[in-house]
């Protein structure tokens, strides 16, 4: 009987003991928030690391915010309310030349995942004279990739074209089918759409040589200062989750057919195989400023180190570990 009540007694305590480191583990997770553009395809980094439980394991409770535009993630991030954010093209150069700390830390994506498509009687980029060229936003990826690819093929964006706004990809891609505009940069998903619209693809960005910070992590000197080992465990957290998007291809289109709230196997392929297996990048040393910086209309640009934009610390330590080596190995 005695022994029966210790044996009672020892396997609750263990219970106990079990369930109170398991509480204290959970206690220890660090809340944190970040954010980053729609959850679009050049943006599945930050919700890969969620869905893949990463956060987690490198000690975060995370609750990631889906913010329309880099202006305002940056606007969050400057406050404090975002410490860390997924940001690209020049809004964070930008922010930084007004006089901002702002950091650039990882970049995930360095290659324009655009494509520019047209009505099918156009076929050539030099046959955009003239015409009426869509962008999304002024500011935005879109409007930047166009402008770049315009320039490259000698049209003059003052004289040459007409470019307007179009709200968004489909209402792009629909703006073209219904001739309201010649052409536009499109990205997956609004891609296929415009193949089955029978809309013509004249020219893949992506293929250019072009090196731009994309996308990638972006924050402050200051909180870099005070806060070194979160910022190590956030980069570490988000490249495993964006290599697990882009080396487990069922992982990646289930968690963005969540995000992107849909089950057309067909879209979700189409954008897997364009952004997220062709378009991320190993590892995701910050680069591409000095693209942005002779884009800016700032006259700080024309004397500015790329160098001054950028920490490359952590993916550094991670790459020479072995790590990002190991991340992309798993499955």
């Amino acid at each position: 009987m005695m022994f029966r009540r210790f044996t009672i007694g020892y396997l609750l305590m263990l219970a106990f003991g079990y369930f109170s480191v398991s509480l204290a583990q959970e206690k220890k997770l660090e809340k944190f928030r970040t954010g980053g553009g729609s959850a679009s395809a050049t943006q599945m980094a930050l919700w890969f690391a969620k869905e893949g439980g990463y956060y987690e394991k490198n000690g975060f409770n995370v609750e990631v915010i889906s913010i329309p535009g880099s202006s305002l993630a940056l606007q969050a991030m400057l406050s404090g309310e975002l410490p860390v954010i997924q940001a690209g093209g020049a809004g964070p150069i930008q922010t930084a030349l007004a006089g901002a700390d702002t950091v650039i830390i990882a970049t995930i994506a360095k290659r324009f995942s655009w494509w520019i498509f047209s009505q099918p009687n156009i076929t050539r980029m030099e046959e955009l004279k003239g015409k009426v060229f869509g962008v999304t936003r002024f500011g935005t990826q879109s409007d930047l990739a166009s402008r770049l690819a315009l320039r490259r093929y000698g049209i003059d964006l003052e004289r040459d074209v007409t470019m307007i706004q179009t709200g968004g990809p489909s209402e792009t891609v629909a703006a073209m089918a219904a001739g309201k505009i010649h052409a536009s940069a499109i990205t997956a998903p609004a891609t296929l759409q415009a193949r089955r619209l029978k809309l013509k693809e004249i020219l893949d960005l992506s293929k250019l040589d072009l090196d731009y910070h994309v996308n990638g992590l972006v924050t402050t000197r200051r909180f870099i200062k005070t806060n070194e080992d979160t910022v190590r465990r956030f980069v570490r957290a988000y490249i495993e989750g964006a290599a697990r998007g882009q080396k487990d291809r069922p992982f990646a289109i289930k968690a963005m057919g969540k995000y992107f709230r849909t089950d057309d196997k067909e879209v979700l392929e189409e954008t897997y195989d364009l952004i997220i297996h062709n378009g991320f990048n190993f590892p995701p040393y910050p680069s591409g400023v000095a693209g942005l910086l002779q884009e800016s209309q700032s006259p700080k640009a024309k004397i500015a180190k790329p160098e001054d934009f950028v920490d490359n610390r952590f993916v550094r330590e991670l790459d020479q570990s072995g790590f990002i080596k190991a991340a992309l190995a798993a499955r």
